[in-house]
């Protein structure tokens, strides 16, 4: 027997009999069934706290109320419902919600309530989430059964319209109410994008309206008008850099609730670049090769090309600086540290700075630099980011500079230059006041009741000298590394000057240090050198600037305009100095006869607080120091004794007897013929700096061993990781 033939019959009409039937079937969108409905679920917006309201509404076909509203409330902290089986007119409901919340883009708890919406046919399911997304496509929902489509095919198309908005139509087969934020799943990261994007920066009042203005707008036509897709991409921009404090608030949230839950990847869930598909910029294993790194030009400039191959979408502008909404200019390079820009007065006028112009098309950067118009060698970076926003690719480009002909006159500063000198020597003369202070009184120089040896490791000096040190090298470290960047190779010698003689002093006060150019970066604490390290490193920087000082004396009164006339006599002195601290005073004599015979400077009458005939640097005290004083930090008298100093440890006393008594007789200042003892008298007397260091060369003072260096502040060994304390504190 051929049972096609039976079989084909009997099918059709049963599937006849199953369409004429459906309108009766359970969940079929068409007719409300009353009956018992169980009803469980989240609500989440972040979380309903414990107490919030619930009601259950009854609809029919066309989401008009019918039959008895249900109420409950909220079960926990994590937005939990449990209705039970209630007795319900139709299985299609509308669940309404109102509660506070937690914000999981603030990390805190809301401070108004929250009105939350969802649709659901409880013959199709027993558990339903309230959230964002089924308040968003509710009212979509609504309208298209009222143009005769099912609940399911209403639902079904709201929300792949809703998730199309925010470019996660990949995932419109997850049903907004099985979506969790504690699940973990990708319907979690739909959820948390979405809903992050409505909370950023709103109150609750605001809230509210966005989601009724959304709503309302995907209700109309299942798109978003283009003012709120604007206002998604600027929320969204904001978030490039923030997801990690979206994630951290949800998990510790959630752990304060005694859940620890996953927060899946969310930077898939965001469309960063506006193509419409969330996630497909993103690409964490980038191969990108380049056929040179690094272009070069002369001082005539030129074009070079780069080929760039990379398996990702690269381009000139960053997306976190515009995201196609955003009402920026896009640049095209990163053009200097404008830290520097007019540094020199040359760089001020119209065209003067460095112009890079760089084009990317087809995988080839190209790069192109005018001729160069200044002195000095200038740099600029051009940079290709990827579709997140992140450097992918970094070309140094540098420009040599125009060469000097014999009537060009030396570097003259710009504005910015003069502000940048003059603070980098404010730094320099309050580190030295500061240090001098303490010296001062913890030497017995003059007799100070807020500062004596012994001193504490919580002594507020002792802090106060060494961070005004720190500051001042910390700010010159940076001034000469943008100098670097900038191509102002003639500038940074006088600010290495300036760290020099602030390193000689610290060693001399706290011995081991930190070098502050030596640390990786910026925001690294230097690692802790001894004292005989950092001065054999301060002999090398002494070297490298050897030539970069000109024969003369400096003004009394040090401006910024005097930046790059610094006189070698100060660079002679301060090289002295290190040499002094190395013990070694054959080594330091010479750089000390060098200024005596130069016979450029005379000893006068007056102290070492005024300006005269022999002052070498001459500075004004902070107020804050010490109001009204003047000090000669470098001074003739004080070369002269220096150099009796040297003589005597080399034997030559006679000679050392006749530079102590040039001293004594023009300062009027009686001394007994003791060499060391008359020196002892003159320094004391006269004020001049670095006492400390000389009474501990020969082993003067009275000092206890361990006092022979001051306490490292007890929070610069709390910040920095490796440092020790000083023998005896």
């Amino acid at each position: 027997m051929n049972l096609k033939h039976i079989l084909c019959p009997v099918l059709a009409a049963v599937a006849l009999t199953g369409c004429s039937d459906k309108e009766d079937e359970p969940g079929g969108g068409e007719k409300p069934q009353s009956g018992k409905y169980q009803l469980s679920g989240k609500v989440e917006k972040g979380p309903f706290v414990r107490g919030s309201s619930i009601s259950v509404q009854p609809l029919n076909e066309k989401m008009t109320a019918i039959g008895t509203v249900f109420n409950g409330e909220i079960r926990d902290d994590a937005g939990s419902f449990d209705l039970g089986q209630i007795e319900l007119a139709s299985q299609f409901v509308r669940i309404v919600t109102d509660g506070y919340y937690f914000n999981e883009v603030s990390g805190d708890l809301s401070t108004g309530q929250l009105h939350l919406i969802a649709l659901a046919d409880l013959s199709d399911r027993t558990t339903v989430n309230v959230n964002i997304l089924t308040h968003l496509k509710s009212a979509r929902v609504q309208n298209l059964m009222q143009g005769s489509k099912t609940f399911a095919e209403a639902d079904k198309q709201a929300q792949n319209e809703l998730l199309t908005q925010f470019g996660l139509q990949a995932y419109e087969s997850t049903p907004a109410e099985s979506m969790s934020i504690s699940a973990g799943t990708d319907g979690s990261g739909v959820l948390i994008a979405i809903s992050s994007l409505i909370l950023n920066k709103r109150s609750d009042a605001e809230i509210t309206q966005y989601l009724s203005t959304l709503s309302q707008d995907l209700a109309d036509d299942g798109s978003f008008s283009d003012e709120n897709t604007k206002s998604i991409a600027i929320d969204r921009a904001y978030f490039r850099n923030n997801l990690d404090f979206l994630t951290s608030n949800i998990k510790a949230r959630y752990l304060e609730l005694g859940q620890a839950v996953e927060v899946p990847d969310l930077r898939y869930f965001y469309d960063w670049n506006g193509d419409g598909i969330a996630g497909n910029e993103i690409n964490d294993n980038p191969q990108i090769s380049l056929s040179r790194e690094s272009v070069e030009f002369d001082c005539n400039g030129g074009t070079a090309e780069i080929t760039v191959t990379s398996n990702v979408v690269l381009s000139l502008e960053n997306p976190k600086d515009h995201d196609g909404y955003l009402d920026i200019t896009p640049g095209d390079s990163y053009v200097e540290d404008s830290f520097t820009q007019g540094f020199y007065k040359d760089n001020d006028p119209e065209g003067a700075a460095i112009s890079v112009t760089s084009t990317y098309e087809n995988g080839t950067l190209t790069i192109s630099v005018p001729k160069s118009e200044r002195h000095t060698k200038q740099t600029a970076t051009v940079v290709l980011y990827d579709q997140m926003g992140d450097v992918r690719v970094s070309i140094p480009v540098s420009l040599e500079a125009k060469p000097r002909t014999p009537s060009d006159s030396k570097p003259e500063l710009g504005e910015q230059g003069k502000a940048i000198v003059s603070a980098s020597f404010a730094k320099l003369v309050s580190s030295l006041s500061w240090m001098y202070y303490v010296e001062r009184g913890y030497t017995g120089m003059y007799k100070f009741y807020d500062v004596q040896c012994p001193m504490a490791v919580y002594d507020n000096y002792d802090r106060q000298a060494f961070n005004a040190a720190y500051g001042a090298l910390s700010m010159n470290k940076q001034v000469i590394k943008s100098l670097t960047n900038a191509g102002y190779s003639d500038a940074i010698p006088f600010f290495t000057l300036l760290n020099v003689l602030i390193y000689t002093e610290m060693v001399d006060k706290w011995g081991n240090i930190g070098i502050v150019e030596l640390s990786q970066d910026e925001y690294t604490l230097p690692a802790q050198q001894s004292a005989s390290t950092t001065l054999r490193y301060l002999e090398t920087k002494f070297d490298e600037i050897s030539s970069c000082f000109s024969e003369g004396k400096l003004n009394a009164n040090f401006t910024a305009d005097d930046a790059f006339d610094m006189p070698k006599d100060v660079w002679r002195l301060a090289k002295a100095n290190v040499y002094m601290a190395l013990n070694d005073p054959s080594h330091a004599m010479p750089y000390l006869q060098e200024i005596v015979d130069s016979r450029r400077y005379s000893l006068s009458s007056g102290n070492e607080y005024e300006a005269n005939s022999g002052t070498i640097l001459f500075v004004k005290v902070p107020d804050e120091v010490m109001p009204g004083h003047t000090m000669s930090y470098y001074s003739y008298a004080d070369v002269l004794l220096l150099l009796a100093e040297c003589d005597i440890a080399t034997g030559n006393a006679e000679k050392a007897t006749s530079l102590i008594n040039q001293v004594a007789k023009a300062k009027n200042i009686s001394v007994s013929g003791n060499g060391i003892a008359d020196i002892e008298t003159l320094r004391k007397q006269l004020f001049i700096p670095r006492y400390f260091a000389f009474q501990k060369r020969n082993n003067l003072g009275g000092y206890a061993s361990y006092q022979h260096l001051w306490p490292i502040p007890s929070d610069q060994i709390a910040l920095s990781p490796g440092w020790t304390q000083n023998p005896g504190y």
